[in-house]
């Protein structure tokens, strides 16, 4: 996988049901010593700590979308901006992440997602019937 694949790969894989068949599709593509960091959830290193990371997220949002609407490549980063959806709480939320990947010898090697969580840890304690699954996804 090259740098300039990876968007459309990227883009293939979040149209994936959630969270098994997302991760079997991304895990083979991440290095096995590969760091993962997010808003709102711990640093995650090699593939069981980001396959827990991701099933966490999945847990708080078990229907969440990210569709790409821009992207961009220079030498082995690439930057990947998604406009998010899901349900909390039974209602709909939307937001915006930036993701940026480097990509080495054919592998993630790295991955940071940046966001603005305070909308969403608002949203999740104005939504009393999301607390539960607020609570199970930090386990």
């Amino acid at each position: 996988m090259t740098p300039e694949e990876f968007p459309n790969l990227f883009a293939e894989g979040w149209l994936l049901p959630k969270p098994e068949p997302f991760l079997d599709y991304f895990l083979p593509l991440i290095d096995r010593e590969a760091t993962f960091t997010q808003p709102m959830f711990p640093a995650a290193q090699g593939h069981d700590q980001i396959a827990t990371l991701f099933r966490q997220l999945f847990a708080l949002f078990p229907d969440m979308t990210a569709i790409p609407s821009r992207t961009a490549v220079q030498n082995d980063i690439v930057f990947i901006e998604s406009a998010c959806t899901a349900t909390l709480g039974r209602k709909p939320i939307h937001f915006s992440v930036c993701d940026r990947f480097q990509i080495k010898d054919d592998k993630l090697i790295e991955r940071a997602s940046y966001s603005d969580p305070l909308p969403i840890v608002l949203m999740t304690l104005r939504r009393p019937s999301a607390w539960p699954r607020a609570l199970k996804a930090r386990r």
